[in-house]
């Protein structure tokens, strides 16, 4: 069968880590094929360098079910507004990365 990249999207995500100063960001990879990706994040501040999330901050957390595969990133809301987070989706067919859209 045909390699097929994932269509990546991010949202913010509605949890109760919000009530802790805590923020959840979803990121969705859909209709791709083979259905195996890994997820990492990456953040900026305007005009400032990309960063790599150190794995210490925040959780991340995946489920798979009907074709999607999905990680939501647990960061501190302070943060949300000081910077801009990325998604990178790697798949056998390359990697495809979005910004949320705060």
């Amino acid at each position: 069968e045909q390699v097929v990249k994932p269509v990546v999207s991010v949202y913010p995500a509605a949890s109760r880590a919000h009530l802790e100063g805590k923020s959840s960001l979803l990121c969705l990879a859909s209709a791709m094929f083979p259905p195996l990706v890994q997820f990492s994040w990456k953040r900026q501040k305007k005009n400032g360098p990309l960063e790599d999330l150190p794995p210490a901050e925040g959780e991340q957390l995946k489920f798979r079910e009907l074709g999607c595969t999905a990680a939501i990133r647990v960061i501190d809301r302070d943060a949300l507004h000081t910077y801009k987070y990325s998604c990178y989706v790697q798949h056998e067919g390359g990697t495809v990365n979005q910004t949320e859209q705060g």
